[in-house]
């Protein structure tokens, strides 16, 4: 029996390109994403809230999480929640504890133990400015996003105790608008929409995944990646999963390069058609 080569030795690169294991080193950012996390950054400095918008997949998270790593830990807490379907109680737990708040006793409410808390840090004179983040915020009740915004400024000033940024997807600003949702739409100073890639984008991004890979920069043909393009729409996560499939499809055909009669010959990048 021949041997048959790995991957990894007949495409001559180091690892995976598109492996969700390995994350790049530095997301790649648009213009308007770059645009974005300069307008954050100072409506933080400026101890107001924000919250972001888009689809699943449009790199969201990835962006957030890239924005809290650029924050001088010496001024800001970042407080980051995954919001799964938690009750109210249970997401006031779940702040206690990323706070260090203990939640134990019922004497005083735990929504009043978190108040007293931030009160107490914005007493102290170098403890870093409270940022709470709480993702897929489309799926919290109107009293749970209330409780947050009680969060925000502390009592009998109006000084903000702790910045709110939410994240939602695209029917979270139709949410916002919601006559009941006022007192929490007032709270956020914008709500930043998640724009899909463009075609130059997605061209940047295969590149930058190639060469953090070591793979050859030839190994996508630039009208296969238009193609990629039209078919993901310019959702981050769709091209990540097009581009493994792509890959494996060549690999078995035992082809050096995805070229355009791949991407159209695909069973599997057809497969929801």
């Amino acid at each position: 029996m021949s041997y048959q080569p790995t991957m990894n030795e007949f495409f001559q690169w180091k690892r995976h390109p598109f492996t969700d294991a390995r994350p790049l080193s530095v997301p790649y950012l648009s213009s308007a994403e770059h645009k974005l996390i300069h307008t954050a950054k100072s409506l933080l400095s400026l101890g107001k809230s924000f919250a972001m918008a888009g689809p699943s997949g449009s790199g969201k998270t990835t962006l957030i999480q890239y924005f809290l790593n650029q924050l001088d830990s010496s001024t800001y807490h970042p407080i980051y929640l995954h919001y799964g379907g938690l009750k109210r109680s249970g997401l006031l737990r779940a702040l206690a504890d990323l706070m260090g708040v203990d939640p134990a006793g019922r004497q005083i409410p735990l929504l009043t133990k978190l108040q007293k808390h931030l009160q107490q840090l914005n007493k102290e004179n170098h403890a870093p400015y409270p940022v709470i983040v709480v993702d897929d915020a489309h799926l919290m009740e109107r009293d749970t996003l209330l409780d947050l915004c009680s969060l925000l400024v502390m009592p009998g000033n109006n000084r903000p105790a702790s910045s709110l940024i939410l994240i939602g997807d695209p029917s979270f600003p139709k949410l916002l608008n919601l006559h009941v949702m006022a007192p929490v739409k007032t709270r956020l100073t914008i709500c930043f929409p998640m724009r899909s890639l463009g075609v130059e984008d997605v061209k940047a991004l295969i590149q930058l995944r190639l060469k953090e890979a070591e793979a050859p920069s030839d190994l996508f043909e630039k009208e296969a990646i238009e193609l990629v393009f039209a078919q993901v729409a310019g959702n981050r996560r769709e091209l990540m999963n097009i581009c493994t499939l792509l890959l494996e499809e060549a690999f078995s055909r035992k082809e050096k390069t995805v070229g355009t009669q791949l991407v159209h010959n695909n069973v599997w990048t057809h497969s929801g058609e």
